[in-house]
């Protein structure tokens, strides 16, 4: 197995387990925001706001599950590593501090200015 093939498999490793990590907490998340109110109005108040936080958290879930997903496929097909933008190869470093990147540095800032 070649060094890059064992870091494609170290990587897709960690991402399964993040992904099961993510899926669990969005579970308890939906549980969370589907109980009932209290029928105090001042409780009320700071359940919904609980409940807004507790979305923004789940956003953000789904958004690293997709992510997620986007990279194991990208494995799948063989060209997991590989800017989505530019086609040059992201650095190993960066790939193990965020496994799930799809572009390199310099076209992830580009789309960070953009935005």
């Amino acid at each position: 197995m070649t060094d890059q093939n064992a870091l494609i498999l170290e990587l897709k490793e960690g991402l399964l387990v993040r992904r099961q990590e993510l899926v669990d907490r969005l579970e308890r998340i939906k549980a969370d925001i589907s109980k009932p109110l209290d029928h105090d109005f001042a409780e009320q108040a700071v359940e919904q706001e609980n409940g807004e936080v507790l979305e923004a958290l789940g956003h953000e879930a789904e958004v690293e599950i997709r992510q997620i997903n986007h990279a194991l496929i990208s494995m799948e097909e063989g060209s997991y590593g590989a800017c989505d933008e530019c086609g040059v190869q992201i650095p190993e470093a960066r790939l193990k501090v965020a496994p799930y990147s799809s572009c390199c540095v310099k076209c992830a800032t580009n789309n960070e200015q953009k935005h």
